[in-house]
């Protein structure tokens, strides 16, 4: 009996060969074209007296927007689910008592998403909540509460969509892998049950596989291991490519997962089977939020701002270990919002997993709060307090809301008796002993053996420093205008990266280019002392000439000279004029092009004249570069901007020059570079041989 695919207009002779067909790139990729359309409308023409931003406020009412493009005359608009859709279709769609003419969307094949671009920015540029994408709501004139309701309408997860999409993965699991695990259950941690989850985000989830797990490499046939878990889960994952797609396998970490997407709801999932720790840590999360109506907000901002630069992703600050910094900066004495961890625990019969204590008292009635701070004043002191925080030595601990030095926590005997089981640990087995020689070091307040920011390079934790100094700042700053433009500033100052390579040397020595200092081509002396010094004037005025000659006709770039003292920068000087290299020990050469004449360097079917020395070849080989590189039309125009120091050297006699970076771009520097300093000893090497050879002067 045959079988038809509706999307492909297909038909398959039986079952088999249409799930094959239904596992194909070709037919997801029509899946995922036709639920594209099934969730964007068309708008065209547009209302030329209302703004961009209130067109997409005003169809935000319908639903989250996750991708939207404009241009002269029309608004495609990319919801994040079809309800909002059908409902902006349903009837009419008037704004500002103008009919908006709006239709299902086609699908173009020159009407694509755009992809990611790659910046020299950290600023993400695509996504459903990237900056760009949600920066209209910071451009109007609104005080600070009204832009923060907006800017958590538009990035955080609602019940409703966690409900739609998220809640039904956990259940279809477990129907799916009771096959293998006829008793397994499967649980939600992590920001999605926190209340903390971007829209889009990933789920996590831990999998209890109802039997034991043996760590033991010789376990026996019947027992389960890690290792023949990942081999049955796999086998179920790929046998329902229908279900699951993007499998990727990590069984060597700390906490062995498989990441996968679930194609049903287009969730991205994280699933673990050892260790459940994660839900009792996200439960204790939970349960600060609950504490004081700032501090879910406070949480959302600043991991938005994290993960805007690039702070918290993969490799870097974990989403976990931000949240737990900021929990810790709300214990302090000079703000008490939360009190410390180990309090929650009073009156409670411990519940151990793993060897350690998860459980704690909600029941507690805490003192009331007298912090009375804005979150933007919160915001503030989260700044200030990690901006100038002495990480080096110091230990992290939001069990107790203290910070040990590393010698007290070195010698565990010292510890307080809240943490024997820590101790307890550590005698049993050196090697669970918390992690000290890290960049920063955060004590997990649940797994106390665990250094949460272990893996932080000192990099990350230089940007975060840095990122914490513009945040505090910006909030002074934008505090005397009751914090309008404080998310707008927030989210969208970078930090001005240092260039690096911005810097390279090149020695040019007599020596290395067999410089005879009893040849003088100038003219013969008989005062041997006079005769030396004023030869190595002549080479270097020689070198001094070859070098600008260089940057003028090779590297096809402007030379400005300016003299080392106050007095001859008033003076116009000669560029030829050998005065440079005779009075001053250092010249410098302000230089500036715009030409890129090391990219495409192959000049073909050119015959060269054989006279030409190897400074003119090479400048024929820039013109040529030049002219081909107009002719196809590439970008090859960039910006060049630096100095050059000329600096003399008698014994031995030398010459270095210092090339600093002043405003070329960083790559186009580092490849100017790498050319450069070949070609500089290349041609000067080559130039001075042929003078000596011929007895020729510069």
């Amino acid at each position: 009996m045959s079988k038809q695919c509706d999307v492909c207009s297909m038909t398959f002779q039986d079952e088999y060969a249409l799930q094959g067909h239904l596992g194909g790139k070709k037919h997801l990729k029509r899946v995922e074209q036709s639920e594209v359309i099934k969730r964007s409308i068309f708008v065209s023409p547009l209302p030329k007296f209302i703004s961009a931003c209130d067109l997409i406020d005003f169809f935000q009412k319908y639903g989250p927007i996750k991708w939207h493009k404009f241009s002269n005359n029309y608004l495609i608009i990319e919801f994040a689910n079809r309800n909002s859709t059908e409902a902006v279709l349903r009837k009419p769609v008037w704004i500002n008592n103008v009919k908006l003419n709006v239709n299902r969307r086609i699908l173009h094949t020159h009407i694509k998403k755009p992809k990611s671009i790659k910046q020299n920015s950290p600023i993400e540029n695509a996504g459903l909540i990237s900056y760009n994408n949600i920066k209209h709501i910071f451009e109007k004139n609104t005080i600070f509460d009204n832009q923060l309701v907006r800017f958590l309408n538009a990035i955080k997860l609602t019940d409703a969509e966690i409900e739609m999409r998220y809640d039904s993965v956990c259940t279809q699991l477990d129907k799916i892998f009771e096959v293998v695990f006829p008793n397994c259950k499967t649980y939600k941690f992590g920001s999605t049950q926190t209340g903390l989850g971007f829209k889009e985000c990933d789920l996590d989830i831990y999998m209890d596989i109802g039997e034991p797990i043996s760590e033991s490499t010789n376990a026996s046939a019947d027992t389960w291991t890690m290792q023949k878990i990942f081999r049955e889960v796999k086998k179920i994952m790929f046998r329902q490519n229908c279900v699951f797609s993007n499998i990727v396998m990590i069984p060597r970490a700390k906490t062995p997962i498989i990441k996968f997407c679930y194609i049903r709801s287009n969730v991205s999932c994280d699933i673990s089977f050892k260790n459940s720790l994660g839900i009792y840590k996200t439960h204790l999360i939970k349960y600060c939020m609950s504490l004081d109506s700032r501090v879910g907000p406070l949480m959302i901002l600043i991991k938005y701002w994290a993960r805007n630069f690039k702070i918290s992703c993969t490799g870097k600050l974990s989403n976990y270990g931000l949240v737990s910094l900021i929990i810790f900066y709300l214990q302090q004495p000079s703000v008490k919002i939360i009190p410390p961890l180990l309090e929650f625990q009073k009156d409670c019969q411990p519940q151990i997993i793993n060897g350690w204590q998860v459980n704690f008292n909600e029941n507690i009635e805490f003192p009331p709060v007298t912090n009375k701070s804005s979150i933007p004043q919160l915001l503030h002191g989260f700044f200030f307090f990690y901006a100038s925080f002495e990480y080096k030595c110091h230990i992290i601990c939001p069990l107790d809301a203290k910070i040990y030095t590393e010698s007290e926590f070195k010698n565990v005997e010292n510890l307080p008796r809240y943490m024997d089981r820590y101790k307890t640990y550590v005698k049993e087995d050196e090697n669970f002993k918390f992690k000290q020689n890290t960049a920063i070091c955060l004590q997990d307040p649940i797994e106390l053996n665990h250094n949460v920011t272990a893996s932080i390079q000192s990099s990350t934790l230089n940007t975060f420093v840095q990122y914490c100094t513009i945040g505090a700042e910006i909030c002074t700053e934008t505090s005397k205008n009751d914090y309008k433009d404080l998310l707008k500033l927030l989210f969208s100052t970078v930090i001005k990266k240092k260039v690096t390579g911005s810097t390279f040397k090149v020695k040019i020595s007599a020596s290395q280019f067999k410089y005879n200092k009893e040849t003088n081509n100038a003219e013969t002396r008989t005062d041997g002392t006079k005769e030396l010094k004023h030869t190595e004037n002549d080479w270097c005025f020689t070198v001094f000439n070859l070098v600008q000659n260089i940057f003028e006709k090779v590297f096809k770039i402007k030379v400005e000279v300016l003299p080392g003292n106050v007095e001859a920068k008033q003076q116009k000087l000669e560029t030829s004029s050998n005065v440079h290299t005779e009075k001053y020990q250092k010249v410098t050469l302000h230089c500036t092009g715009s030409h890129c004449v090391w990219r495409n360097r192959k000049i073909n079917n050119v015959v060269l004249d054989p006279s030409l020395n190897c400074l003119e070849k090479e400048a024929l080989f820039s013109e040529k570069t030049i002219e081909n590189s107009e002719k196809e039309q590439s970008t090859n125009r960039i910006n060049l901007d630096f100095t050059c120091t000329f600096e003399k050297q008698a014994h031995p006699l030398s010459v270095t020059l210092t090339v600093n970076n002043k405003k070329s771009d960083d790559h186009i520097f580092k490849e100017f570079a790498y050319f450069a300093k070949r070609k500089l000893l290349e041609i000067i090497k080559q130039t001075l041989t042929y003078m000596q050879q011929y007895n020729k002067c510069y």
